[in-house]
């Protein structure tokens, strides 16, 4: 113990200031060279004092700090490599000019520490984001889905399908087909299928926008939207049946708004541990879609497995879904490698194994689902002008 106070001796050595590296606070320290070391001590509030020992081996440059000044005299800074983040401010000139004497390793970088700290720490974070990713996000959006109101997912979905329309149109959204007897062609279907399903026949929503893309998709709230591609590159009505069928599996099992959550939930996870910087939309994209591409193709076979289930009680082989599936993969390939890992969809060639192998189960008498008359207006659906060279290429008698 010694007194404090304006009266208390002072201790003996140069006066110089110290941050230990635990505050930001400097003290007023006494540094004294003896013995291959610096002595420092200091006297807190409570009149306590406290004594370090620095090695002059130990004693290193703090880096970037070499050209400060107190006044117009240099100030010298150092750190002690045990403990690296405390600093030393020497103001007297002949204590530095014995420090840059005698301490051997001034120049030399202070040695990393804490590395298996920081790698446990980096390793843990990772841990996290990949359990909040592939565990708690999924979890909590069948949760939300499941309990999400009827008019709510149906306002998600309308949104969603507002959203469609305005990106694939030009100018004005993307036109729906509305063709009268095309109408009435696709509700025939559309009755047929939520007949022997176990969906409401409020459920669905069917409609077709007026775009050459070969695709259908399903959105939250049941609606399910069909591309006049998809019609054009058909066949038969059993084609596209077969792949509406397969949408009506998404919506019976709310994958359209499960996955819309997950996604949501994924990319605000993501966008926190990537941070807002140039091109990280794109990378925050890219990652999203390879988290999200396994749950995907999860849900798409399962919706395949639904239609397979569902079109024999139509009185539809489940093999339609083959020969649509044999003519896309011969125009433009099958996704193999990384891309299959990234595809949202299963590869074409295993879901036309699966459809074939459904096929060879079917017994019953296959029914048609339109009548020749009825698949031209369906084809017809989005004007006179649309599938002309389809129909006539099909030579569907009247």
């Amino acid at each position: 113990m010694s007194a404090a106070g304006p009266w208390a001796p002072i201790p003996d050595g140069v006066r110089c200031e110290l941050v230990d590296g635990k505050t930001a606070a400097r003290h007023v320290v006494y540094a004294l060279l003896r013995d291959g070391a610096l002595d420092l001590s200091y006297t807190d509030e409570a009149g306590i004092e406290l004594r370090w020992n620095w090695p002059l081996s130990h004693l290193r440059h703090v880096e970037g700090q070499g050209d400060l000044t107190w006044g117009k005299a240099p100030l010298g800074v150092y750190s002690n490599v045990m403990t690296p983040t405390a600093r030393l401010y020497v103001r007297d000139g002949h204590l530095r000019a014995a420090l840059e004497a005698e301490a051997p390793n001034l120049k030399r970088k202070t040695p990393v520490t804490g590395r298996g700290r920081l790698i446990g720490l980096i390793v843990g974070a990772m841990a996290s984001v990949a359990f909040i990713v592939f565990a708690l996000i999924p979890l909590i959006a069948d949760q939300l889905a499941a309990g999400l109101p009827v008019e709510g997912e149906r306002a998600l979905g309308d949104k969603t399908y507002q959203q469609v329309r305005d990106s694939f149109g030009t100018v004005f959204p993307l036109n729906e087909c509305t063709g009268a007897e095309g109408v009435l062609a696709l509700e025939e279907m559309e009755a047929r299928l939520l007949e022997v399903s176990d969906l409401d026949r409020e459920a669905v929503q069917l409609t077709v926008l007026d775009h050459d893309m070969i695709n259908a998709f399903a959105l939250p709230g049941g609606r399910i939207v069909v591309m006049r591609g998809l019609i054009e590159a058909a066949d038969t009505p059993e084609e596209v049946a077969a792949v509406i069928a397969h949408e009506m599996g998404h919506v019976a099992h709310r994958d359209p708004t499960r996955h819309a959550l997950r996604s949501v939930g994924t990319f605000g996870v993501l966008s926190l541990v990537f941070g807002d910087f140039a091109g990280g939309t794109v990378v925050l994209l890219g990652v999203n879609q390879l988290v999200n591409a396994q749950y995907s193709q999860g849900a798409e076979s399962a919706a395949d497995a639904y239609a397979h289930a569902l079109l024999p009680k139509a009185g539809v082989s489940p093999g339609a879904l083959a020969p649509l599936f044999e003519r896309l993969k011969a125009k433009y390939g099958d996704s193999e490698g990384l891309a299959a890992h990234l595809a949202s969809h299963p590869a074409l060639g295993d879901r036309v194994t699966r459809a074939e192998a459904a096929a060879a189960e079917f017994e019953g008498e296959e029914q048609p689902l339109l009548s020749p008359l009825a698949w031209r207006d369906l084809q017809a659906i989005c004007g006179d002008d649309k599938g002309e060279k389809k129909r006539k290429s099909n030579s569907v008698a009247p």
